[in-house]
């Protein structure tokens, strides 16, 4: 998978990847392309899949510190000590279990990919050992959620706070012009939602949700997905959704309300996107939604300094959503949205013509407001529903914004651009 500058432009088009069956013939973790930022070259931590022998420094200890914490109240400074408190404590009590992940990290890996690389049947899910894999693979993404959750801790707190927006560049002056003031909290952007929230924001009537499972139970094969071990083409799966995200005008950035009024956006959280067997974060995406279904949010890349804006759909029926980043109309990212609701996920990553790999989405804990209890949430580590799909869900169905007809002749993938 590419870097930050992939995201969001041409550096998305070479991210990396594994050799995995449904994803696309893809190069190891260890030969990921000299791409700054992206995936291998001088960035620590990515070839090998260790931590970067040097950690970011403290927020005050970095060079934008003066700017991002002037005018800032002293609630605001209290709630930044604890919130640095809260990752001391968590990463003591969590050591233990990150230590033995990454000491057994190659073996469990080597058994989740030769049980893939066995051919034999293998999307068929009512194979007895199908569901002992299953529980290996979340097994395996929950250690890599503490193992990124332990490489990003609260240095990263300034990415997609209410300076963060104001300062981004595609805005031009940004959103707000009282740095700090505005709105009461300003990591707004990284409260995360529930399904019953979410559904109830998008739907009158909320479905039931669907987690598809990218790798595991939604696997892509040449032109093909398999759902549930059902054959679907993916022009009729996809194909209308990547379009519609490919095409649309660039969504208007997440506003939060003013004071007494409705909310027009909800914010979904902010994410890491990382590759599943290892390497160190870089990339962040902060995601958030409409009621029509509209998906806005900001893209970085800490190491390059790239910024861009998201902008996407969700299909309503379906309940995909689909994003690029920026002006990359050949690099498209799509998941479910309860899967969104989640603290890691799959995400599928469509690169136009070539092929679709699968990544995983981690959610970043949102710093804990004043006055409340000084922890780290505890992640679950039971793996969501497995319903892959809407019922009876074969066809494109109707987004929010009408979906054009796939022409006869399509491409072989969706790609991802800049």
């Amino acid at each position: 998978m590419a870097g930050a500058g992939a995201i969001g432009g041409a550096a998305i088009s070479q991210l990396p990847a594994g050799e995995r069956p449904g994803l696309g013939d893809r190069p190891g973790a260890g030969q990921l392309p000299a791409h700054p930022g992206i995936g291998a070259g001088d960035h620590p931590g990515i070839g090998g899949g260790e931590r970067p022998g040097q950690q970011p420094v403290r927020p005050e200890n970095r060079p934008n510190w003066g700017d991002w914490s002037n005018n800032r109240g002293e609630a605001w400074h209290d709630r930044v000590n604890n919130r640095h408190e809260s990752w001391n404590n968590w990463q003591q009590n969590s050591q233990q279990r990150r230590s033995d992940f990454q000491n057994n990290r190659d073996q469990r890996w080597d058994n989740i990919e030769n049980a893939r690389n066995d051919r034999q049947d293998w999307r068929n899910q009512n194979r007895e050992d199908w569901q002992d894999h299953r529980k290996e693979m979340w097994d395996y993404r929950y250690d890599r959620r503490d193992e990124v959750w332990d490489n990003c801790r609260d240095w990263y707190d300034d990415v997609f706070d209410d300076h963060w927006w104001g300062h981004c560049g595609w805005l031009g002056h940004g959103i707000y012009h009282g740095f700090g003031h505005y709105p009461l909290n300003p990591w707004w952007w990284w409260r995360p939602c529930t399904w019953g929230t979410l559904g109830g924001w998008l739907y009158t009537s909320p479905p039931a949700p669907v987690y598809p499972d990218y790798g595991m139970t939604v696997i892509y094969e040449d032109n093909t997905v398999y759902v549930d071990n059902k054959p679907i083409p993916e022009e009729q799966y996809t194909g209308p959704i990547v379009e519609v995200a490919s095409t649309k005008e660039q969504s208007p950035p997440p506003v939060p309300p003013a004071e007494g009024k409705p909310e027009e956006w909800m914010p979904l959280g902010v994410f890491a996107l990382v590759q599943e067997e290892k390497g160190t974060p870089n990339m962040f995406m902060q995601l958030s939604i409409n009621r029509d279904g509209v998906i806005t949010g900001g893209y970085q890349n800490t190491i390059t300094g790239d910024e861009r804006a998201l902008s996407g759909q969700v299909d309503k029926a379906t309940q995909i959503a689909a994003w690029r980043i920026g002006d990359n109309r050949d690099t498209i990212c799509t998941t479910s949205i309860a899967n969104l609701t989640q603290d890691v996920c799959t995400l599928a990553l469509h690169f136009k013509g070539t092929r679709t790999e699968s990544w995983l989405l981690v959610r970043m804990p949102e710093p804990v407001a004043e006055g409340q209890e000084k922890k780290i949430p505890e992640g679950t580590r039971t793996p969501p529903p497995q319903v892959s799909a809407v019922a009876s869900t074969t066809a494109p169905a109707s987004t929010s914004a009408p979906v054009p007809p796939v022409a006869p002749a399509a491409s072989p993938a969706p790609a991802p651009s800049k």
